[in-house]
């Protein structure tokens, strides 16, 4: 058996074993290692699955369709993301579909923003398929 062979013997395997094994932060650097989405799948709560370069949490099952994407179903997916200070200095990296807390600071493109609702606490969490700069007014204000 050549190593191609072997590898894509075990690539079924690896991706099953680091798809809920892995903590957040090591399955970050290896997010190569996990399944990628795809169309008509059966997927099951806490699974991970990377989706245009980024890392995707299961958040219900469900069977996979078209319009379901995980950067556009924040009901059924959350970027994987690690848990940085969040502050104006040292803002979090937003994605599509990853969870926001009210109160803290994310950087899209240079540029800094403050994820603050009328009505919400600070400390409160929202999933949204959007960049900060798309809902700037409404989930967002511009760092000052």
């Amino acid at each position: 058996m050549t190593l191609v062979e072997l590898a894509k013997q075990l690539r079924p395997i690896i991706e099953q074993a680091v798809s809920t094994a892995l903590d957040d932060a090591t399955a970050l650097q290896s997010v190569p290692l996990f399944p990628a989405w795809a169309e008509g799948c059966s997927v099951q709560a806490g699974k991970r699955y990377r989706y245009k370069n980024t890392l995707y949490r299961v958040l219900q099952p469900h069977t996979t369709q078209v319009g379901w994407e995980p950067d556009q179903a924040p009901a059924l997916f959350a970027a994987v993301t690690l848990p940085t200070e969040g502050s104006k200095e040292h803002p979090i990296p937003a994605v599509r579909g990853m969870e926001y807390i009210y109160g803290l600071y994310y950087l899209e493109n240079d540029t800094v923003y403050l994820c603050k609702r009328a009505g919400e606490a600070e400390g409160g969490k929202v999933i949204l398929q959007y960049l900060p700069s798309e809902l700037l007014g409404q989930y967002f204000e511009l760092a000052e």
